[in-house]
């Protein structure tokens, strides 16, 4: 609990430092965004909706949905690939690896996601 305004509690929770696995203490702090918001908020990012994009083979949509949803959302494989639809844990953890080694590599996703990420971090949970 901190007691202040809410920017001053932003500020507080981005100085937190320490491993949110170690320590799951930490881990609590940050908050979880729930699914709808992700999704909402990468459709907004996109200008298409979650049913466009979410099955479109090749389209990096959906497993940006999953990272974030795992990073932000805090679910667990087995309850992000129910929320996606019905996929399987190890599809989703594969889906979430692939991601993020794309993300590795590709300049213009980066710019991308750090818009999204922005746009999460701004979104009360």
């Amino acid at each position: 609990m901190a007691l202040g305004s809410e920017a001053f509690a932003r500020r507080l929770l981005q100085q937190v430092k320490g491993n949110a696995r170690e320590q799951p203490a930490i881990g609590k702090l940050a908050g979880r965004v729930n699914w709808q918001r992700i999704i909402s908020t990468l459709e907004e990012a996109r200008g298409e909706s979650w049913a466009e994009f979410s099955q479109r083979h090749g389209d990096w949509g959906r497993d940006a949905a999953l990272w974030l949803g795992r990073r932000y959302g805090r679910y667990r494989l087995r309850e992000l690939g129910k929320l996606a639809g019905g996929t399987d844990y190890a599809a989703v953890g594969q889906a979430i690896s692939r991601f993020a080694r794309r993300l590795a590599q590709a300049g213009r996703l980066q710019r991308e996601l750090k818009g999204i990420e922005k746009r999460l971090s701004n979104v009360e949970t």
